[in-house]
């Protein structure tokens, strides 16, 4: 694990190495630290800490403020060995672990409930396809039924309609047959002119 020092932490903080021994000693509680005495070293969380309470300090905050603050963000953890952090690291390693798989998890539900859900779509698409196949079979089977039968219609109109024709026609021929002959409108009128026609009379 990477730790630092004061001096360290002084320089990315851009901060007097007095300030921020001053800040690790009024706010000791929530400084984690490795170690006692000149073999003190900071992991790197600490940055992060003492950067929230210059931040606070510089705005105007007071130190029970800033120790509000610290307590809303940060656990207490006055003094860690190298063993405590190391497990520390590892408990937050598995927790991390059980959070993804967690994660994961939760994912794999979504994924099949969306699975499902499109298969659910499908098979109401297939069905209204189903549907709409049958009922323009259905509206043709009627249509062509429809057609057929005006055919047949059309067809017995027709033999009746030849049948009366040939049968008026027959009618005629009989007719004219059967009656005398017509005399020509001269010879009629002759024959009502005529003086011997008279003389009988």
């Amino acid at each position: 694990m990477t730790t630092l020092t004061i001096a360290e932490i002084a320089s990315r903080l851009d901060l007097p190495e007095s300030t921020v021994r001053y800040y690790r000693d009024r706010f000791s509680e929530y400084v984690p630290v490795v170690g006692k005495g000149r073999q003190r070293r900071y992991p790197n969380e600490a940055v992060e800490i003492f950067h929230t309470i210059a931040d606070g300090l510089r705005n105007g905050q007071t130190a029970i403020m800033v120790e509000e603050t610290l307590g809303r963000l940060y656990p207490r953890n006055v003094e860690t060995s190298e063993t405590e952090l190391a497990q520390v690291g590892t408990v937050a390693t598995q927790q991390m672990a059980q959070a993804m798989v967690q994660v994961l998890y939760q994912q794999s539900e979504e994924i099949q409930a969306m699975r499902l859900s499109l298969e659910n779509i499908k098979d109401d698409l297939d069905r209204q396809h189903e549907e709409n196949v049958l009922a323009l079979t259905e509206a043709f089977e009627k249509l062509k039924s429809h057609m057929d039968h005006q055919d047949t219609q059309n067809s017995r109109l027709a033999r009746e309609r030849d049948q009366f024709i040939v049968s008026q026609m027959r009618d005629m021929l009989q007719k004219s047959q059967t009656q005398p002959p017509l005399k020509p409108w001269w010879q009629k009128w002759l024959g009502r002119s005529s003086p011997k026609s008279s003389v009988h009379s």
